[in-house]
């Protein structure tokens, strides 16, 4: 053989071998085609993360529920279907508390009802919910049922993607197809573009509708700072297990870096940026709100493990000058101490139990002194 060509040779075994372990891969390791099945052995959901947006909500995505995931059917803004297993049913003569938010604060609100049967408490969550969809799915709640108390839940993590416009964008590895508006600031305001769909049954109409999907596409390219083509678009490399790998590699390390033009573990949130901005506008419109709307706001700050109270630093000024009520989660699970969470996160039952406690009096306090209030006006 020429020497010449020993190194083409090389490299030609090895791609064939990458081409064989990449299909062996798949074959040994398949990810399950059962949209119900939310349980597959780890090393197919191992190499299952790198796959695309698109991708993934084609496996997830059914023209029914019965042929759908149950996890699509989460988070969405207008949607009569998750309304009765989002809500615990209102009781007469009790004070009715809603809560909006990410899964702690689904959690907290939860231990919240059983330890205080005086509340009818009420929940709308979503999985990996940012502030903005949490004061978005005010806005729309709203509407529908009067509340004495209103909890709006945000934490460290969900700042940097405030600028999101759904759980398709906000964490590339778990999907989820709901949207919710996009704010910004327009001539010194606070304003908001609504996505084209925002309830299950307006979603499966876009995504089995290529035009209509592509329009959407081009609305995320316009509003969501974390779309990407090269994570969002369904491809034949979505068939490699080993580019699905560097898909994945890749989608961390673009998260990393727009996270940083946000928040620093050892500087805390760059108060400058939009996203920063945007929250503490958030905060200030949820509870101007729901004051002219006769409710009591409370803003449930979570602050994740390992990331100090930096959450709560950035936003003390503007609660204590807007006096907001708030529950700050550092004070009872100091962040830095992670014998205080569980490893997907979330609080011990111990310490979210103290939280609800925490949270039980603030609401009971201040919505007495308010009821005591108003009756005086009168």
């Amino acid at each position: 053989m020429n020497t010449s060509n020993k190194p083409v040779c090389a490299l030609l075994w090895i791609a064939a071998y990458m081409i064989l372990i990449d299909i062996a891969i798949n074959v040994a390791f398949p990810y399950p085609k059962d949209p119900h099945n939310i349980s597959p052995s780890a090393i197919a959901q191992f190499f299952e993360y790198g796959r695309s947006v698109e991708g993934k909500l084609t496996r997830m995505t059914g023209k029914t529920d019965a042929s759908s995931a149950p996890i699509i059917s989460a988070g969405w803004l207008q949607d009569a279907q998750i309304k009765p297993t989002s809500n615990l049913q209102v009781r007469p003569n009790t004070t009715v508390v809603t809560v909006y938010g990410m899964s702690h604060a689904v959690l907290l609100a939860q231990d919240l009802a059983t330890i205080d049967k005086s509340l009818s408490v009420r929940i709308f969550g979503a999985p990996g919910a940012v502030p903005t969809w949490s004061y978005a799915s005010y806005l729309f709640d709203r509407k529908q049922q009067h509340s004495d108390v209103v909890v709006l839940g945000i934490m460290t993590l969900g700042v940097p993607l405030i600028c999101t416009t759904s759980g398709a964008t906000n964490h590339f590895e778990s999907v989820e197809p709901y949207t919710y508006p996009r704010f910004f600031f327009s001539n010194g305001m606070l304003r908001s573009a609504l996505p084209p769909f925002i309830s299950i049954d307006q979603y499966r109409d876009t995504f089995y509708n290529p035009d209509k999907w592509n329009s959407y596409v081009k609305w995320l390219k316009q509003y969501d700072k974390y779309y990407d083509p090269l994570l969002f678009h369904k491809t034949f490399l979505d068939s490699s297990s080993l580019l699905r790998m560097l898909r994945r590699a890749y989608a961390h390390t673009s998260q990393r870096s727009k996270m940083a033009e946000v928040y620093e573990d050892r500087n805390g949130f760059n108060g400058n940026s939009e996203e920063v901005q945007i929250l503490l506008t958030v905060i200030r419109k949820f509870s101007e709100d729901a004051r002219q709307n006769n409710s009591l706001p409370i803003i449930y700050i979570v602050n994740n493990v390992f990331l100090s109270d930096h959450l709560f630093t950035i936003l003390r000024p503007t609660l204590f000058a807007d006096k907001i009520l708030f529950l700050s989660t550092h004070d009872i699970c100091p962040p830095n101490d992670p014998r205080n969470y569980l490893p997907d996160s979330h609080f011990i039952p111990s310490k979210n139990m103290e939280l609800a406690r925490a949270m039980a009096k603030i609401i009971m306090e201040n919505n007495h002194n308010r009821s005591v209030r108003s009756q005086l006006v009168r």
